[in-house]
């Protein structure tokens, strides 16, 4: 039987690969018969350390990534062979190769479980995600195929997804579908092959949305400056569009702002490049806009350009990260984000843990029109004019993010919300001049009231607000809270926001020059 899965494996400096993998397993689960691909990066690591872990899983979202790029997810070290466990798995098997068979097209290698860890319960599948699968190898098979059989194929599996799938569902098929769309088929590769080197002529950026739970020490007083935590979320999403132009061309809500960070990374008054910010979420209400929006502009330059650069000296080059970091390092990672603080102006604060949030939790985010969060000239005066916080405030807060972590990693939801909770207050109460105190105004402390009133324990203001959020343990409950919240407030339908945890980082697609792929319809 073939089991479809993802499998771990290492390379020579000791870093995780991720690839999909469909081995043959005997009935026990005990006996795995892989099949690489000759000349792939599995295939070389496995021949080198003779071990892997193979997982089982039910997210179609790391499937789809793992089937077309690099994968960032959590991961621990398995307990018995030198291989990786994927933390969002169901089952991990820890493999190793006892025979290998290497003279055909594909090696066939013979491996035993030497050990078999169950993380969670396997949700299940369904029609949508069985799509999802198919069009994961679809996606690494495109060159196998003419253009009409992809879209055949895309077609009847669009069905099943539109159907039967989830928000998930429906974000894994569409990222492959782009994927699919967006590479050279049989025909296309020859044309390449007769045209080498083809500069990309289009890259889509997408990345999430930051929660800001709030700064340790944003006064600069300690020998580490600011310093905090905080977490990507799936929705509200921002994605940007870039391509060489004769000049600067904007497009979209964020357009001119797009447009500012373009300048300002290249250092010409008119880049030569077309922008288009396809979806985004409103300037200063908390969620991080413009360091999500700058490095989303940064990256697609610089892979329109072919620069290797990291977020690190893209952040720098369009000037973020000048205070905290957790947009940054959420940027490039994903997941929940804690930051050491700056020990100089001119350094980003350093990444001290990254961390996965449940599954099942949900984030509910009210995002109120009718208040403004702090920025520009009355955000520089506020930092201004801070005073030094007690040290014992600043212990107060570095213990209380050591009382969530560990709480979140045990997927205790009351303990980890009642400390975020404290948290942001706390760190909220610093900015009491600026914000006529612990929240952005009265009516967003009478929202996080709300929702706590209702029983939930995890609910705080996003840095400067107006955005609140709230942590909640399932999706029907998250459903029945912004219904209730909606009502209570009197707030639109896109003022209101159910979402996941984002646990992957910027997704970045690109396209090549050739003649077939300008007219895909």
């Amino acid at each position: 039987m073939i089991l479809e899965g993802i499998l771990t494996t290492v390379n020579a400096d000791g870093e995780v690969n991720i690839s999909p993998l469909g081995p043959q397993v005997d009935a026990s689960a005990g006996r795995f018969v892989l099949r690489p691909f000759k000349g792939g990066r599995s295939y070389e690591n496995l021949l080198r350390t003779r071990e892997a872990v193979f997982h089982v899983v039910d997210d179609v979202e790391l499937l789809a990534c793992a089937a077309v790029g690099d994968v960032k997810t959590p991961v621990r070290p398995a307990s018995v062979v030198n291989g990786f466990i994927l933390e969002q798995a169901c089952r991990a098997y820890e493999l190793r190769v006892v025979e290998d068979e290497t003279s055909g097209e594909r090696a066939s290698l013979d491996a035993t479980v030497v050990k078999t860890t169950t993380l969670r319960d396997f949700f299940g599948w369904n029609r949508a995600k069985h799509a999802v699968v198919e069009a994961a190898i679809l996606a690494t098979r495109v060159r196998f195929f003419s253009r009409r059989e992809l879209n055949e194929r895309l077609a009847s599996l669009t069905v099943l997804v539109r159907k039967t799938g989830g928000h998930a569902e429906h974000r894994a098929f569409d990222f492959l579908e782009r994927h699919i769309q967006a590479t050279p088929c049989s025909t296309e590769a020859e044309q390449l092959r007769h045209a080498p080197n083809q500069p990309i002529q289009r890259v889509r950026v997408r990345t999430g949305a930051r929660i800001h739970f709030g700064l340790i020490d944003p006064s600069g007083s300690l020998p580490r400056s600011f310093g905090g935590a905080g977490l990507m979320v799936e929705q509200p999403s921002l994605e940007v569009e870039a391509e060489k132009a004769s000049t600067l061309q904007t497009m979209g809500a964020l357009g001119k702002r797009a447009g500012d960070f373009a300048v300002r990374y290249t250092g010409l008054k008119s880049p030569p490049y077309a922008l288009r910010v396809q979806s985004g979420f409103p300037d200063h209400v908390g969620l991080g806009t413009g360091t999500q929006l700058g490095l989303a502009v940064a990256a697609a330059i610089a892979h329109l350009e072919g620069e290797k650069t990291d977020t690190a000296e893209l952040s720098r080059r369009v000037g973020r990260g000048r205070r905290s970091a957790v947009g940054i390092h959420g940027f490039e990672h994903g997941g929940l984000i804690v930051e050491g603080g700056k020990s100089a102006p001119e350094r980003n604060s350093p990444l001290l843990g990254r961390y996965a949030f449940p599954s099942a939790w949900r984030v509910v985010l009210l995002l109120p029109r009718s208040e403004r969060g702090v920025f520009g000239g009355t955000e520089e005066k506020a930092f201004a004019s801070l005073p030094e916080p007690e040290t014992r405030l600043t212990d107060r807060l570095s213990a209380l993010l050591l009382q969530a972590i560990p709480a979140l990693v045990e997927e205790d939801l009351d303990a980890f919300g009642e400390a975020i909770f404290e948290y942001g207050r706390r760190a909220g109460e610093l900015f009491g001049d600026a914000q006529r105190g612990a929240f952005a105004s009265p009516g967003v402390q009478q929202m996080v009231e709300f929702l706590r009133a209702s029983g939930l324990r995890g609910v705080g203001q996003s840095s400067w607000g107006p955005a609140v959020y709230s942590f909640v343990e399932n999706e029907e409950r998250a459903r029945h809270v912004a219904d209730s919240a909606r009502k209570r407030f009197g707030l639109a339908d896109d003022e209101v926001c159910v979402t996941n945890a984002l646990h992957r980082g910027v997704q970045i697609d690109s396209q090549h020059s050739t003649p077939s792929l300008h007219t895909l319809g």
